[in-house]
């Protein structure tokens, strides 16, 4: 149901173009329009703008409930009961509708060589320049792009996308940015580009998240984490499977402000690391036009479909990010990339032994909500299961269901290995990592599945460290860092 207050508000706000997002976002949830944001408001625009099926029955809707008062009073430092704005986005970030760039994030490409460089202005210009050289400071190097809009959300957009390819890079080397459009230039960002040839000695860093949001609850905390852990040392790349910031306000419409807001949340993080997708669920409205124009993912390059299915090599991994909210059985366009590509990164696996596939909804979850949806027998098992023991997956990450879960390798339902270190299992570990903001479930099946190893619903994210033979993860708390749970796969 959506909320037709919140529409009001959100009309008043579409008139003023320099009303920051934050604001935007704030004024939405605040239904009567008295500057506090009660239990009642959150609770209706979190169920509101999840589209969450859980909200629909009275138990599921307490439970949601439940979990907004608590959040509420973690942010409500005057123990008002209520939330002011400085309360509810105490770190606020610049306007994301001001002018010059903003929103800048980076994705990578097939080849080592290359970066694309994204952003996001309020208005249309002349220019859209990246300039970069190898020192802080010193740009010796410029290269042109181009720009482009969309028209979507129940009040439109009004912005514009700018996208440049920078290419010749030297790899393995660091390089110093700076986006610009018309003479205004975005502060310093870097990155560091990958190898020419993977080094199984070399061990790389990734963050994994899925199921994000905003401010509600803990989109931007963990945010916050990984950008703090990022600069105590290098991450190769941020693996996002699925669920971006919860922009729907139902089944059919999104405000585009949310884009705005989580574009700018993540800057600091995606501006300097590379940050690559699987489509979820919550992307998909007004046919995936936020997602597909506000990010480049490399799919042309190995036969892919837009931002949904493609596959990148990195280090010595290869990642094959897939879409589960497209048809994949057999026949199906998708499935057929798949087969093509799995069977080409089978016979590179001297080079690079690791295949990490990356969707969105879990193939073994023992949440008790979609139960029937991801457990032996459901669709994406009877499907992909098969395609991941044929061509030896080591490791699905995916999202959807709000907790996580450690699933040992598994195949067809029945458990290759268990413990924390699995030594050439032959079969596939899950991990649904959808811990990174919106709100915990807290309901799990009993007796836990003897594939399950490990399940909690706790905020944070994963640190995966992969080289030639081992590869380790660890689940981080988002309050204290701490290690919630931990494993390791080894190749001999």
């Amino acid at each position: 149901m959506r909320c037709v207050l919140c529409l009001v508000v959100l009309a008043c706000l579409a008139s003023s173009s320099r009303a920051s997002s934050l604001n935007a976002l704030f004024n939405r949830i605040d239904e009567n329009r008295n500057g506090l944001i009660s239990v009642a408001e959150f609770g209706s625009f979190y169920c509101a703008s999840a589209a969450n099926a859980k909200c629909q029955s009275p138990a599921g809707r307490a439970r949601a409930l439940q979990q907004v008062e608590g959040r509420l009073k973690q942010l409500d430092t005057d123990r008002s009961g209520q939330l002011s704005f400085a309360e509810f986005a105490p770190d606020q970030v610049a306007d994301p509708v001001l002018p010059g760039p903003q929103q800048v994030h980076l994705a990578v490409t097939q080849d080592p060589t290359e970066m694309v460089v994204m952003w996001v202005t309020r208005d249309v210009t002349k220019t859209t320049t990246v300039r970069y050289g190898t020192k802080s400071g010193v740009y010796g190097s410029s290269a042109a792009g181009t720009y482009d809009t969309y028209n979507a959300g129940v009040f439109g957009w009004k912005g514009w996308v700018h996208t440049v390819s920078l290419s010749g890079l030297q790899t393995s080397t660091r390089y110093f940015y700076q986006a610009g459009t018309d003479g205004d230039w975005s502060q310093e960002f870097s990155f560091v580009t990958g190898s020419a040839t993977p080094n199984p000695s070399d061990t790389l860093t990734y963050a994994v998240v899925a199921d994000m949001g905003t401010r509600i609850p803990m989109g931007y905390a963990v945010t916050n984490q990984i950008i703090a852990d990022t600069k105590k040392e290098q991450y190769a790349l941020v693996i996002h499977a699925g669920d971006v910031c919860y922009a729907g306000t139902g089944s059919t419409d999104e405000f585009e402000e949310i884009w705005d807001v989580w574009g700018d949340q993540v800057q600091d993080l995606a501006a300097n690391v590379p940050y690559m997708f699987a489509p979820g669920n919550h992307e998909h409205y007004y046919n995936w036009s936020s997602y597909m124009t506000r990010f480049r993912m490399p799919s042309e390059q190995c036969g892919g479909f837009g931002n949904f299915w493609y596959s990148i090599d990195y280090g010595t991994t290869h990642f094959v990010f897939f879409s589960t909210e497209h048809p994949y059985d057999v026949g199906s366009p998708q499935r057929t990339w798949l087969d093509q590509d799995l069977t080409k990164a089978v016979a590179n696996r001297a080079q690079r032994p690791w295949i990490i596939a990356v969707g969105h909804r879990p193939m073994y979850n023992s949440d008790t909500d979609e139960w029937g949806a991801h457990s032996p027998g459901s669709t994406i098992q009877v499907e992909l299961d098969p395609v991941f023991k044929n061509y030896g997956i080591d490791l699905y990450i995916n999202g959807h269901m709000h907790m996580y879960e450690r699933v040992h390798p598994v195949f067809n339902g029945t458990v290759a290995q268990t413990g924390n270190d699995y030594v050439n299992p032959g079969a596939t570990a899950h991990v649904t990592q959808a811990t990174a903001g919106v709100f915990q479930d807290s309901s799990f099946v009993n007796p836990q599945p003897a594939w399950s190893a490990n399940r909690n619903n706790r905020f944070g994210y994963g640190k995966m460290t992969i080289n030639g033979t081992h590869l380790h993860y660890t689940y981080l708390h988002q309050d204290d860092g701490s290690v919630l749970d931990e494993f390791s796969i080894e190749k001999w």
